[in-house]
């Protein structure tokens, strides 16, 4: 007895489900590489770039625990664009005559910070963060001190980086 067709598929049925399978996975196999290409700079680390802060000289003559705020502005690659990020460095000169490069971001939650030049203190406006000048936290919220701008000095001029010190995810700010 003979098969009916309806029972068995056709030669023809056959290579068009073959062809199909064949070309899903050519396309698979091109689409994967091409999209990690177009989707990889999403996921990239931001660059970590050097800035030039100023003179050595001009910040020897500031007074000691007197904070400086300073603007920074760090040209990075993010992605596909090269963007200038603005950001503020506190500079602090202790009585020893060490510079020290903080961040005037909160610890807590990353709101900017101000000098209260009679407390003595930087204070966080959100939630009543406090810091001394040497950037230890003397009350509120805040889980750790002021973070330290990674910085160098390099004939008599003083760089910093768009990084902390001991930044605990290792990117660039």
């Amino acid at each position: 007895m003979a098969k009916s067709s309806e029972e068995s598929p056709s030669r023809r049925t056959f290579m068009l489900v073959v062809i199909g399978l064949i070309s899903t996975v050519i396309g698979v196999a091109l689409t994967v590489p091409i999209l990690g290409d177009v989707l990889n700079p999403l996921f990239k680390k931001r660059d970590i770039v050097w800035t030039k802060l100023g003179k050595v000289s001009d910040f020897e003559k500031l007074k000691p625990l007197a904070p400086k705020f300073t603007p920074v502005y760090f040209r990075v690659k993010e992605g596909w664009s090269v963007n200038t990020l603005p950001r503020q460095v506190v500079l602090v000169k202790d009585v020893s005559g060490n510079f020290n490069f903080f961040s005037n971001q909160c610890t807590h939650l990353g709101c900017p910070l101000h000098w209260d030049s009679l407390r003595q203190e930087f204070l966080c406006p959100c939630h009543g963060g406090m810091f001394n000048v040497l950037g230890k936290v003397t009350g509120g919220p805040p889980p750790r001190p002021l973070y330290r701008w990674v910085h160098k000095i390099e004939n008599g001029t003083v760089f910093v980086q768009n990084k902390y010190v001991y930044n605990p995810n290792e990117r660039g700010i």
